[in-house]
């Protein structure tokens, strides 16, 4: 079965999608996705999940690996939102 991965540069986005068994990885720069994006297996894996807020931050190196990579397709979520307080 392909696997789903997640990065975002929020901890508790990836703490909350490794409790639903997706495989999270915390990228506090865009030089750490571009690291991750390298190290996933491209075989095994079939969506990778990225908050809105490092996707922006990281529009060049996204565009750099959708053109070079069909698969794994790469989906943007919104960034969790601050609770009222």
């Amino acid at each position: 079965m392909k696997k789903i991965y997640a990065i975002s540069d929020n901890a508790q986005t990836c703490i909350g999608l490794g409790l639903a068994e997706v495989s999270s990885s915390l990228a506090k720069s865009p030089e750490d996705l571009q690291q991750i994006l390298a190290n996933i297996d491209h075989a095994e894996s079939s969506i990778v999940i990225i908050t809105e807020g490092l996707a922006q931050k990281s529009a060049e190196i996204l565009a750099g690996f959708r053109a070079k990579n069909n698969l794994p397709l790469i989906t943007i979520i919104p960034d969790p939102q601050e609770s009222p307080k």
